[in-house]
């Protein structure tokens, strides 16, 4: 199976994401939403002795752009989790000389929100609007705007395998993607990652 997925995906998480609260979370990481897709013919046959490679560092990108200098405060953390449960799995890390099979890319995407949303609920004008017929002193209006402003974070991790390679790019064999509001204290941003990291790999049938 042939995927090629954008980290726009994880953007879209959130409308998900808020779909399943309507009535509204009481706690941050109620919003926190994990979500793979896989090729389940590819996982019929076990992952024991392949070889793997994952990058010593995790892509960041915010607003849509690649960040230069980003905060890598997780990144050492993500790294370690991931590898350890592809060591779980009987995978064996790539050295010198042994061909890879497997390819493991892992993203970080930071996106601010802002806007306005129009609510009902109204008031009453506190003046005189002559050019507003019948809406004066004791008018009513029925709507009004609430702004609001929030930042979202996702994790990507895509495996490739480069044994299945038929064109340029190797066919994705896994995607996973975690989606939250970044908010709270890097302890308590790091402790959902690593629940949510946890939640995808139980995900698919490995």
């Amino acid at each position: 199976m042939k995927t090629k997925v954008s980290y726009l995906i994880a953007i879209g998480l959130l409308t998900i994401m808020y779909s399943c609260y309507p009535g509204g979370a009481e706690y941050v990481d109620e919003l926190d939403t994990s979500i793979s897709k896989y090729s389940p013919d590819y996982f019929d046959e076990p992952l024991t002795g392949k070889y793997y490679y994952l990058p010593d560092e995790i892509l960041h990108i915010k607003d849509g752009e690649e960040v230069e200098d980003p905060d890598r405060t997780h990144d050492d953390a993500i790294l370690a989790q991931v590898n350890q449960h592809l060591l779980d799995l009987g995978m064996q890390e790539a050295v010198a000389g042994i061909d890879t099979s497997i390819a493991i890319a892992i993203s970080a995407i930071e996106q601010n929100n802002s806007g306005a949303a129009w609510i009902p609920g109204g008031g009453w004008w506190g003046g005189w609007y002559p050019w507003y017929p019948g809406w004066g002193w004791g008018g009513y209006y029925p709507w009004y705007p609430v702004y609001y402003s929030y930042k979202t974070g996702s994790v990507l991790i895509e495996m490739a395998d480069y044994e299945l390679k038929e064109t340029e790019e190797p066919p994705l064999i896994y995607f996973g993607a975690l989606d939250g509001l970044l908010q709270g204290s890097d302890a308590y941003i790091g402790d959902r990652l690593e629940r949510g990291i946890d939640e995808l790999f139980s995900q698919a049938p490995f």
